[in-house]
C-alpha cells in the first residue's frame, strides 16, 4: 500500500513538474537587462539569452529614455541594422500563443526620404507573423493586444526580430511575453457600437493616441490610432474622426451580432484624406467583413478633410447573424491615415430617403434669362435627391393684368423659397401685387426661409420692409451704409452718402474667404475659388440684423465685400449672395455649374428650413487653388 501511494506521490510531483515547466517556459532576459554595460548607448554583438543573428544591436540605458520594464532596452540596429533570436522551449505542442512587448520609434533617428517609419520584421519558427511600423517616440510606447503565433509538434518557439530600417538607428523593443491563447478578439455587440468614435478625454486632448480596448465599442488590433477633435475638419457627426493611421498603420474592428440570417445589409460610412498630411503619397485603407476583403480606399492628396466622400457596400448576413467588421490602414510607408466617421450597418429594408424639403422658386422677371434660370434651378436642386421643387411665376402684369391681380403664391406651403425676380430697369412694370408682398412680408417675419438667389437683391427698392429682409442691396449711395472687411476680419462701416454707387466688376474666378462657422459653413475650408463671380461692391442698406459670413475682394478697389449674408427678420431666416449668374446669351454657365455654389445654395436651403445641415463637404468642392465646375445636368 506504501508503495502504492509513493509511486503515485512520485507521478504527481512529475506531473507538477511539467506543469510548472509549461507555465514558466518563458523569454530569456526579455527586458535586454544587461549589468557591464559601460554607457548610455553600447553597440554589442553578444547578448544574454539571445543569439545576435544579424549586424549588431545597440542597448540603451534609462538616463536615455525610460524603459518600458527594468533599466535597459534594445535598439536593434547598432551601427547597422542587426536581429536578435531565442528559442523558447517548455510551451504546449502546436498550441496558440500570444507574444507581447513594447516597441517605439527614436526621436533623434534621421528620417530619410525612403519613408518615416521604423521598421521591422517579427519572425516565430521561421515563419513572419507581423510587420512592425512605428513613429511613436520612445518612451511612449506602443504594446496592444500582440501578435498570435502557434507553437511547434515539439512545444518550441523559435523568436526572431530582423530590423529592416537603414541606419544606425531602428526600433526599440522592451519587454518581451509569451501568453498562452490568441490575442484578445474583438468586442461581441448586438449592434454596431460607437460608429462616430465618440469618447470622454480625460486631458481634453485634441489628438489622443489610443491603442488596446481604449475606445470604447471597438477593439484597436493593430499598432495604434488617433482620435481628432477639430472644429474645421467639420466632423460629420459627433466631435470625432478617427485617423487609422496613429504612429504607424493601425486597425480597429468590432463584431457585430443580432443581425437577421440571410438578409441583406449595407455597410456605409464617410472618409477623407487627413487635412494636413502634404505628402504625395497616397493615404490607403482596406475594410474586411468576416475576414474576407470588401473594400480598398485610397486618398491623394487633393481630396482632404474636409472634402468627406460617402462609401457603401452591401452584403448577406451570414446564418450564425454574426459579422466581424474590420478595418485597416494601409499606408505603410507613413504615419498618417486615412480619416473615418458615421460609419453604419443597416438593414437594407428599413432605409427610407430622407424626405425631400419644399422649395418654391418665384419667378417671372429679371433683367437676366430668368425662364432658363428657374429650369437650371430646378435641375441642380432635384439632382441632389434632397428638394422637391415648386415654381411659381409671377404674370406680367402689363400684358396680363387680370392674371397679375389674381396671383397669390401659397408662400405658407413652403419652408424656405427661392426669390429670383428682378425689376432693377423697370421698378414701375414690374411688381408684385400688394397682396402678396404682405404675404411674403408675414411669411418671413413668422420663421420662412427665403434664398434670395444673384440679382433678387437689386429688386424692390422701394419696398421697405424688402430692403429691410435682404440687408444690403444694389443701391445708390445715398440709400444706406455699405461694409467692407478689413485684413484682420473686422467689419468696417462705409456711411450713407460716401463711398460709391452699389456695382459689380467683369466676372471671374474669385477668392472666397468664409467669416466665422456658420452652419452653412461648417467643415468648409477658410478660403476657397468661386467660379464666374460677381462681387458686388458697396451694396447698400443696413446691418441691423445682419451677419457677414463670407467676403470676396473687389479688383476696381482692392477691398473686401461683402460675398454671402444672412439677415435676421423677425423669426425668419434670410440668405443673400452674388452666386450664380445666367445671362440671355448663355447655357450652364460656369456659375452655375460652380460646386461652391451648388454646394453652399444646399446647404443655406437646408438652414434656412430649419433642417439639419449636411456637415460635410462633398469631394470635390474647390481649394484655394481652383474653381471646380460641375457637369451640366442634361435631360
Amino acid at each position: 500500500m506504501k508503495n502504492i501511494c509513493y509511486k503515485k506521490l512520485i507521478s504527481l510531483n512529475i506531473a507538477l513538474f511539467y506543469c510548472m515547466i509549461f507555465m514558466h517556459a518563458q523569454i530569456k532576459n526579455a527586458s535586454f537587462e544587461n549589468k557591464i554595460i559601460k554607457s548610455e548607448r553600447q553597440i554589442v554583438k553578444k547578448l544574454n539569452g539571445w543569439k545576435v543573428s544579424k549586424g549588431n544591436v545597440e542597448l540603451i540605458t534609462g538616463s536615455v529614455f525610460s524603459a518600458a520594464n527594468g533599466n535597459q532596452v534594445l535598439d536593434l540596429n547598432g551601427n547597422q541594422p542587426g536581429a536578435i533570436q531565442q528559442t523558447i522551449k517548455g510551451l504546449k505542442k502546436n498550441s496558440d500563443y500570444t507574444l507581447k512587448f513594447e516597441y517605439a520609434d527614436q526621436k533623434t533617428r534621421n528620417r530619410d526620404e525612403s519613408g518615416t517609419l521604423a521598421t521591422a520584421d517579427v519572425f516565430v519558427n521561421g515563419e513572419k507573423i507581423t510587420t512592425l511600423r512605428n513613429l511613436s517616440h520612445a518612451p511612449n510606447y506602443i504594446g496592444g493586444i500582440g501578435f498570435a503565433f502557434r507553437s511547434s509538434t515539439k512545444g518550441v518557439a523559435s523568436l526572431e526580430f530582423v530590423s529592416t530600417t537603414i541606419g544606425k538607428m531602428g526600433l526599440i523593443i522592451d519587454n518581451l511575453r509569451i501568453e498562452e491563447g490568441l490575442p484578445l478578439a474583438p468586442s461581441v455587440n448586438n449592434h454596431l457600437v460607437n460608429g462616430s468614435f465618440e469618447m470622454k478625454v480625460d486631458n481634453n486632448a485634441s489628438n489622443p493616441h489610443l491603442f488596446g480596448q481604449q475606445l470604447p465599442g471597438w477593439l484597436i488590433m493593430r499598432e495604434n490610432i488617433d482620435l481628432i477633435a477639430i472644429d474645421h475638419y467639420g466632423t460629420p457627426h459627433g466631435k470625432w474622426v478617427i485617423d487609422l493611421g496613429g504612429h504607424g498603420p493601425g486597425g480597429i474592428a468590432q463584431t457585430v451580432s443580432d443581425l437577421i440570417p440571410k438578409t441583406n445589409y449595407r455597410l456605409s460610412f464617410l472618409y477623407a484624406r487627413h487635412k494636413y498630411w502634404n505628402q504625395e503619397d497616397s493615404l490607403t485603407g482596406e475594410i474586411f467583413l468576416n475576414d474576407k476583403l470588401v473594400l480598398s480606399l485610397s486618398r491623394n492628396k487633393l481630396v482632404k478633410a474636409p472634402r468627406w466622400e460617402e462609401v457603401t457596400y452591401d452584403f448577406i448576413a451570414p446564418p450564425n447573424g454574426k459579422v466581424k467588421l474590420s478595418m485597416f490602414s494601409t499606408a505603410l510607408t507613413v504615419g498618417g491615415g486615412i480619416l473615418y466617421d458615421n460609419i453604419r450597418i443597416e438593414k437594407i429594408s428599413d432605409l427610407v430617403p430622407p424626405k425631400k424639403i419644399p422649395v418654391l422658386i418665384v419667378d417671372g422677371f429679371s433683367n437676366h434669362h430668368w425662364q432658363l434660370n428657374t429650369t437650371y434651378l430646378k435641375k441642380i436642386l432635384e439632382a441632389s435627391g434632397k428638394f422637391n421643387v415648386t415654381v411659381s411665376t409671377c404674370p406680367n402684369q402689363m400684358k396680363n393684368q387680370s392674371e397679375w391681380e389674381k396671383w397669390r403664391p401659397n408662400f405658407s406651403n413652403y419652408p424656405v423659397i427661392i426669390q429670383t425676380c428682378n425689376n432693377i430697369n423697370k421698378e414701375a412694370s414690374l411688381q408684385w401685387p400688394d397682396a402678396v408682398k404682405i404675404s411674403f412680408e408675414k411669411y418671413v417675419k413668422e420663421g420662412g426661409g427665403v434664398y434670395m438667389y444673384h440679382g433678387a437683391t437689386n429688386a424692390f427698392k422701394g419696398w421697405q420692409a424688402y430692403n429691410d429682409i435682404i440687408g444690403l442691396g444694389w443701391r445708390n449711395k445715398d440709400f444706406g451704409i455699405a461694409i467692407t472687411i478689413d485684413e484682420s476680419e473686422k467689419l468696417k462701416i462705409i456711411p450713407k452718402g460716401t463711398g460709391e454707387n452699389t456695382g459689380h466688376g467683369k466676372r471671374r474666378d474669385v477668392l472666397i474667404t468664409r467669416l466665422g462657422n456658420h452652419p452653412i459653413h461648417l467643415g468648409m475650408p477658410k478660403k476657397w475659388l468661386g467660379a464666374d463671380i460677381e462681387v458686388y461692391r458697396y451694396g447698400r442698406g443696413t446691418e441691423q440684423n445682419l451677419e457677414v459670413i463670407s467676403y470676396a475682394k473687389d479688383e476696381k478697389t482692392g477691398l473686401n465685400f461683402p460675398m454671402e449674408w444672412v439677415v435676421k427678420y423677425g423669426k425668419g431666416k434670410v440668405y443673400c449672395s452674388t452666386y450664380g449668374h445666367l445671362w440671355h446669351n448663355q447655357e450652364w454657365p460656369p456659375s452655375m455649374r460652380c460646386a461652391a455654389f451648388q454646394q453652399s445654395m444646399t446647404r443655406s436651403l437646408q438652414w434656412l428650413s430649419g433642417n439639419e445641415v449636411d456637415n460635410y463637404v462633398a469631394s470635390d468642392f474647390p481649394t484655394s487653388k481652383s474653381s471646380v465646375l460641375r457637369p451640366s445636368i442634361k435631360d
